[in-house]
């Protein structure tokens, strides 16, 4: 039996700054299970940039694909997948994901004994390799609670997020799952090629929506443990440069959040009050407001103005515009320095 052949397709998730750790560890495993990859650059700032081009010059199976604009995951998606030949599974991977030695063929071999659609790997957060690393996400469990003239409430649960991992090994197998997340998805090229990657929703929704066309079809969806990558999460790894700002704040605007939910009240026939939707809103408010909390003391004017923006009741316009201000005063030019450890060791 010929071993199945796997494209990755590498888009930008929020930042540009971790693009060399998370390539370079994806590179350095490339041995244990070869692959083909397609990375999408959108506007990267030109440190960035001539770093892929090298990159890309230096490895025959790296090809690169330049925009000159920020684009949506989706987006950015969907420029890649027509230049996917041959293969038979094919690796959404995030620019801020550390892989962990192995991590591909042990996917492989769960889609090929699953006869599975969709694969995840156990994604973790915090500091690759440490000891207090804690899990992001082991699938996701999605309910859906019927309401008046045929809408729904959507809630979905993140299983063990910010459990430690050591506390829950153990317990951790191979199973099926209603929905997982595009830090790291496997996929078959047979369902991508039978559903459409809806390029209104980014990271907030993409995934979901992935999910349910492929639950639609009758496709499995599986989380391999064995499996592992770290998510270099903002709250917990919080490198910002000021190039990565503009880029961060069209990725979580008060704009492109209204897309997305006013397209899954008409897409998913979700009802306006679910009391979900604004627990979702005010997440995405505290994760744009990230690197403006790390640049602000606890108690200062500005974490107040902060604070005051994650009210419902403040019009978008108001919160973006306070919002920039802030970055304004308090962001510093030379950026957040990095807290993000050598990772070499878990790549080996």
């Amino acid at each position: 039996m010929s071993t199945p052949k796997v494209t990755l397709i590498i888009t930008q998730r929020e930042r540009f700054s971790l693009t060399k750790p998370s390539l370079e560890s994806i590179l350095s495993d490339y041995a244990s299970y070869p692959f083909e990859l397609i990375y999408v650059d959108g506007n990267s700032p030109a440190p960035v940039q001539q770093y892929l081009q090298q990159q890309a010059q230096t490895h025959e199976f790296m090809s690169l694909i330049r925009r000159d604009r920020y684009l949506g995951s989706n987006v950015a998606r969907n420029i890649a997948l027509p230049q996917v030949q041959d293969a038979d599974y094919i690796v959404f991977l995030d620019n801020d994901v550390i892989i962990e030695p192995g991590w591909l063929k042990q996917l492989v071999d769960c889609a090929e004994e699953e006869q599975a659609g969709i694969i995840v790997p156990l994604i973790l957060q915090g500091q690759p390799g440490s000891p207090e690393i804690e899990v992001h996400v082991a699938g996701i469990k999605t309910i859906w609670r019927q309401r008046r003239f045929g809408k729904k409430w959507f809630e979905q649960k993140q299983l063990l997020y910010g459990k430690q991992l050591r506390e829950v090994e153990p317990d951790l197998h191979r199973t099926p799952v209603d929905s997982v997340e595009f830090h790291c998805l496997m996929a078959r090229h047979s369902l991508m090629q039978a559903v459409v990657l809806d390029e209104v929703f980014d990271s907030l929704a993409s995934h979901t929506d992935l999910c349910l066309q492929a639950t639609d079809l009758g496709e499995k969806i599986f989380l391999e443990p064995s499996s592992r990558v770290t998510f270099l999460n903002p709250r917990q790894i919080t490198l910002f440069t000021e190039t990565d700002i503009p880029f961060y704040l069209f990725k979580w605007s008060e704009k492109s959040i209204e897309d997305v939910f006013n397209r899954t009240y008409r897409k998913w026939k979700i009802a306006k009050d679910d009391p979900s939707i604004w627990s979702i809103w005010k997440w995405v408010i505290q994760n744009r407001q990230l690197p403006f909390k790390w640049s602000t003391e606890e108690g200062s004017r500005e974490r107040k103005i902060l604070e005051f923006c994650q009210r419902r009741w403040c019009p978008g316009w108001l919160r973006t515009l306070l919002e920039y201000i802030v970055f304004k005063q308090a962001f510093p030019k030379s950026g957040i320095p990095s807290n993000l450890k050598e990772v070499a060791n878990v790549c080996k």
